[in-house]
């Protein structure tokens, strides 16, 4: 076990992690730093396909799904085999959505999220809703880091097919109290989808203890696995119930028969559709493991001191903070909103150290979000502010375009 408080441990800790001896590396909330296992993991998959060729299958690959996602299980305080890995976020949606195409209930047919929710999420909710007749309500919030529960349940009602929407707020870092919607949701026979990907590796996670039906994340941010790791949760109580329609050969109880009736297996293979990403599935172990190692009671500890320091150093400036200043309603990263925030963003590029920056409704909701994780130091974030008074000081920012392109 490693202790974030021992100097030794800690020197160790970031050893393992090469990017943070290139800059300052405050963007987690956005890329996981790798850890350098990772090279190992990449080099036995070449191996294991080299030597072994389509024998890699039985050897290791056919397992290698099921391997991955029991030690996130085990992180999330989720029942056994009732986590599935898929690519993306956006697939996780679509496969929790697909379990209702064939629903014959024309009263049950609003979906709740909310303009606090991912995007990419919010795509694929509405094309789905609008080639099922479904109907998508969307609320608003007023401020641009949260929305009270109390708005979302309020909606809840028996016409109420999913509720989907996010742990953490990607842009604020606002915690969501998704017991509380789920069980309204519970109280009226709806189904909760909740968007954890900004939340598994840097706060608490009790999937048993949730009361949700699905519940989506990754390995890309917080967990350092890396792109491609996704995955997706299914209440025990409600997985053999259902059958979605995503599907693939992979989710047949027998997949080497290759009948063409699908018969669902069970477990969580039961929600796998065609061949999964090999090679990305060999990315997520070395970070799943240090993570254990870890504790994510000691990370949480970590981190919200380390979001508090930055919120210090922000308040100190008369910046404006856009992240929750109550600790127990912050998750790991906080939002700050900077005058020229892109063209900040961008010589803060330049200058090697890396946060990300998102864009608001207004100028004045545009933010760079800092995301520190278990193997940053208060002197990183001391860096950071020192460089953000000398961009401004300079004038340096001025050098970089306003125009927004491809952002992290």
């Amino acid at each position: 076990m490693f202790d974030l408080k021992n100097e030794n441990d800690f020197t160790s800790i970031r050893e393992q992690f090469p990017v943070l001896k290139n800059c300052v590396y405050l963007i987690s909330n956005s890329l996981g730093a790798v850890p350098r296992k990772v090279k190992a993991g990449l080099e036995h998959y070449y191996n294991l396909w080299s030597k072994q060729g389509v024998n890699a299958w039985k050897k290791e690959w056919w397992d290698l799904s099921k391997t991955i996602s029991t030690k996130i299980q085990e992180l999330l305080k989720a029942e056994k085999d009732s986590i599935t890995m898929t690519s993306n976020a956006t697939i996780s949606h679509w496969m929790a959505l697909s379990t209702q195409f064939n629903n014959k209930d024309d009263k049950r047919n609003r979906i709740i999220m909310t303009d606090l929710d991912f995007p990419s999420s919010i795509y694929a909710v509405s094309k789905i809703a609008e080639s099922m007749g479904w109907k998508l309500e969307i609320i608003k919030s007023k401020k641009p880091s949260y929305l009270e529960t109390e708005k979302i349940t309020e909606r809840i009602d028996d016409t109420t097919l999913f509720v989907a929407t996010s742990h953490v707020c990607f842009k604020s870092s606002f915690i969501q109290d998704i017991q509380s919607i789920a069980e309204k949701a519970s109280q009226v026979g709806a189904k909760t989808i909740i968007d954890g990907y900004h939340a598994p590796g840097i706060i608490p996670v009790h999937l048993k203890k949730a009361g949700i039906d699905f519940y989506i994340g990754g390995c890309l941010k917080w967990l350092c696995g890396g792109p491609g790791n996704a995955f997706l949760y299914v209440n025990p109580e409600l997985a053999e119930k259902i059958q979605p329609s995503l599907t693939g050969w992979m989710a047949h109880e027998n997949p080497f028969k290759f009948d063409l009736d699908l018969k669902y297996t069970s477990g969580s293979y039961r929600f796998m559709s065609g061949t999964p990403p090999i090679a990305c599935l060999y990315t997520a172990a070395a970070g799943l493991d240090i993570i254990k190692n870890i504790g994510i009671k000691n990370i949480r500890d970590k981190s919200t001191s380390m979001t508090q320091w930055i919120i210090n150093k922000a308040k100190e400036r008369n910046f404006s903070i856009h992240s929750p200043l109550k600790k127990e309603l912050r998750g790991g990263a906080v939002s700050i909103n900077l005058p020229y925030a892109f063209q900040v963003k961008q010589a803060l590029d330049q200058k090697k150290i890396l946060v990300d920056f998102r864009k608001g409704r207004t100028d004045n909701e545009d933010v760079i979000r800092i995301g520190p994780h278990f193997y940053n130091k208060k002197g990183e974030v001391d860096v950071l502010f020192e460089q953000i008074d000398d961009i401004y000081s300079s004038g340096y920012y001025r050098k970089f375009s306003k125009t927004i392109s491809h952002v992290t």
